[in-house]
């Protein structure tokens, strides 16, 4: 129990603490793994690459992916609130009545119920 005090505080410290004052080179590559997962980044899992995305989720620069549910005849849309692109296509597909909000919002994305897939 007293271990898993320890890394607990241990975690908190590392993700809490000035993003840009963590140098990943020094990290090990399980430490890595746990701050990519913490955070819901999707990346090849070699430590060159999560360095890269970290350092990008840091600076604000990281854009998830868009996610797809099926629900029922309908998508569950999740995009992410940095991804313009996407946002501005499922604002119109608001307006014509193909899709809406859903009102919820969760781990960085807003979620909408479409009839479609995006482009």
């Amino acid at each position: 129990m007293w271990g898993f005090f320890i890394v607990g505080i241990f975690q908190k410290n590392t993700y809490i603490c000035g993003m840009a004052d963590v140098d990943y080179n020094k990290l090990r590559l399980d430490v890595l793994e746990k701050l990519i997962y913490s955070r819901g980044i999707e990346c090849k899992m070699n430590k060159t690459e999560m360095i890269r995305t970290l350092k990008l989720d840091d600076e604000g620069k990281y854009v998830r992916e868009t996610t797809y549910e099926k629900q029922g005849n309908l998508f569950l849309v999740g995009i992410d609130i940095k991804n313009t692109n996407h946002l501005l296509q499922m604002g119109k597909l608001v307006e014509k009545k193909d899709a809406y909000a859903s009102k919820l919002y969760a781990s960085f994305r807003m979620y909408y119920l479409s009839q479609q897939k995006l482009i």
